[in-house]
Formats: C-alpha cells, structure tokens, sequence
C-alpha cells in the first residue's frame, strides 16, 4: 500500500517541479527506464550508458556543459527527496494519530 502511495507522492512532486526542472529530471528518468530494461545485468547498464552517452546527450541538447547538467541533477534530485521525505513522514505522522 505504502509503495503506491510513495510512487503517487513522487509523481505529484515531479509535476509541481518549474517546467525546467521537470524537463531534465523525466529526460533522465525515461533514459534510465529505457536503459535498465534493455540491460539484463548491471555491468551492462553501465557499458550502455558509457557508449550512448546520455547524459552528455542532453547537455549538448541543453546547451550546458556536462558538469553544469549534473549538478543541475543533484539539486533537482535532492530537492525531490526532501519533498517525498517530508510528505512521507507526515502520512507516517498521520497514520499514528
């Protein structure tokens, strides 16, 4: 049950994210989806990911420099964990009351 409401809660998050931000966040979620079904073990995600260059993908395709993309990333990616973190300890906060 938590799990579906955890995907729920990511969801909303991601939607509520600046147009930006969304954009490059679902780019690389729908690239490592890709990715991680095509690979049947996790040396060859790796290797795929290495020769397809995704990330340095969609920096050219952003106009950024890979390290600039990245870090772009990580704070996009911290700032949702926080949001799906506290939202998660509040329904916790909730289900005690």
């Amino acid at each position: 049950m938590y799990e579906h409401i955890e995907e729920e809660f990511l969801s909303n998050i991601i939607d509520e994210l600046p147009k930006k931000e969304r954009q490059i966040y679902q780019a690389f979620i729908e690239i490592e989806d890709i990715l991680i079904q095509e690979a049947d073990t996790y040396e060859q995600l790796l290797n795929m990911v290495s020769t397809y260059s995704p990330h340095k993908r969609i920096a050219k395709k952003l106009g950024v420099t890979l390290e600039v993309l990245l870090e772009q990333l990580s704070d996009i990616d911290e700032k949702v964990t926080r949001k799906l973190e506290k939202r998660k300890t509040f329904l916790y906060w909730k289900s005690e009351l």
